[in-house]
């Protein structure tokens, strides 16, 4: 029987996440559950840069969660790039961690809130309500 190979020591760090040891109960803002296709571009802690689509499975006005193909050790800084309307961000790495089959759950943050950058028309009540379409007043 063969030896099981350990992780890389960057997907085992980053599988722990970040923040403090214990954050607040209350979301910044809400997910929302939903499959939007994206791109990720970023660079591997080995220099390669790397570009990947792929969709996302939850979406707030701060970042995202997806799932990447390949395990890759990811530099801290991506851009994601909102396939449906061609907007792109700047984003953290916040969480990864190692899937079965070699895949990567990859959580990221927006350097800065957008919420905005998914294109929902009706997003949850404690996204920014500057940025909420509402239908015109009669």
């Amino acid at each position: 029987m063969k030896p099981k190979a350990n992780p890389p020591a960057a997907l085992t760090k980053s599988a722990i996440p970040k923040g403090p040891p214990n954050p607040p109960s209350k979301r910044r803002s809400s997910r929302v559950a939903i499959d939007m296709p994206v791109e990720v571009f970023g660079q591997t802690q080995n220099g390669k840069m790397f570009r990947e689509e792929t969709r996302t499975m939850t979406v707030n006005a701060h970042g995202a969660l997806l799932v990447l193909a390949s395990a890759k050790a990811i530099n801290s800084s991506v851009i994601l790039i909102n396939n449906k309307t061609s907007t792109e961000a700047q984003c953290r790495v916040v969480y990864l961690k190692e899937m079965e089959k070699g895949r990567v759950e990859l959580s990221v943050e927006f350097v800065s809130p957008q919420p905005r950058f998914w294109g929902i028309a009706f997003p949850p009540e404690d996204w920014n309500n500057a940025d909420r379409k509402r239908p015109p007043s009669k």
